[in-house]
């Protein structure tokens, strides 16, 4: 018996069908998305201050117009950015990030107290770093602030606003770049009329005049080389432009000090 070679006729593979798998995927990220929009993970389920020591947490929080429960995606960094800004003096600058799952960081840059200027009449107010008037206080009792006499100066202090006094804004942003220890040694500070800055020392009261804007380095020229000099003094004035061009007079002086040749 003679078998016939019958060859079975090939079946043409099937190409797969790429549109179909394209909705198939599509769907699955739309219900997918879906469900995360209705999921806890799509809500604010925790709030973090960082950065702050003056302002509370809890108040950052109440004045940043988000809540625990709030969906993520309503949450805008630049408003609240603003909003927090604009609710805070002591606020510089601040950073909103969403962190998933439902966290918010809220970074905080605070401005510091730069000083306390004490007007005529006995009135006291904390200045921020940038010139900015914070607050009044009611008395010196406590405070580790740098003082600032205003007493050949009539300053315009308006709660919330800048004065209005270049010196006093470079001042105030100069201070706070002092170190520590070195005014710790000062009793008081004065701008005084005819371009010159002033400060007494806290041990024995001299007067130390300096061109406006030269704080640190007038400070620190005292503590190297004219401290321990000048230590049974009780009144005189010492003029400094810096390191090398620095004297000391007994007596009162002008105002402006004339550099000595």
């Amino acid at each position: 018996m003679i078998l016939a070679n019958v060859q079975k006729p090939v079946q043409a593979k099937r190409k797969p069908n790429r549109k179909a798998i394209f909705l198939l995927i599509l769907f699955f990220i739309v219900v997918l998305a879906a469900l995360f929009l209705v999921s806890p993970l799509s809500k604010i389920q925790s709030i973090e201050v960082a950065g702050n020591s003056q302002i509370a947490a809890d108040d950052v929080r109440n004045a940043s117009g988000l809540s625990i429960g709030m969906n993520i995606w309503d949450v805008n960094p630049e408003d609240v950015n603003q909003r927090l800004k604009d609710q805070f003096l002591l606020i510089a600058k601040t950073d909103t990030e969403v962190r998933f799952p439902g966290k918010v960081v809220i970074a905080v840059a605070e401005k510091p107290v730069a000083a306390i200027l004490i007007q005529k009449g006995g009135t006291y107010y904390r200045l921020l770093s940038d010139g900015t008037v914070f607050d009044q206080v009611k008395s010196l009792n406590g405070t580790s602030h740098p003082l600032l006499l205003s007493n050949e100066k009539n300053l315009q202090v308006e709660i919330g606003k800048r004065i209005p006094d270049s010196d006093v804004q470079k001042f105030c942003q100069q201070i706070v770049q002092v170190d520590r220890s070195l005014l710790e040694q000062i009793s008081d500070f004065n701008i005084l009329k005819g371009e010159v800055w002033s400060a007494h020392t806290m041990e024995n009261n001299l007067e130390i005049r300096f061109p406006p804007g030269t704080i640190h380095t007038a400070l620190n020229v005292y503590e190297k080389f004219w401290k321990q000099q000048l230590a049974s003094k009780r009144s005189g004035i010492i003029y400094i432009y810096g390191p090398d061009e620095a004297w000391y007079t007994p007596a009162p002086g002008p105002d402006k000090p004339a550099k000595k040749e």
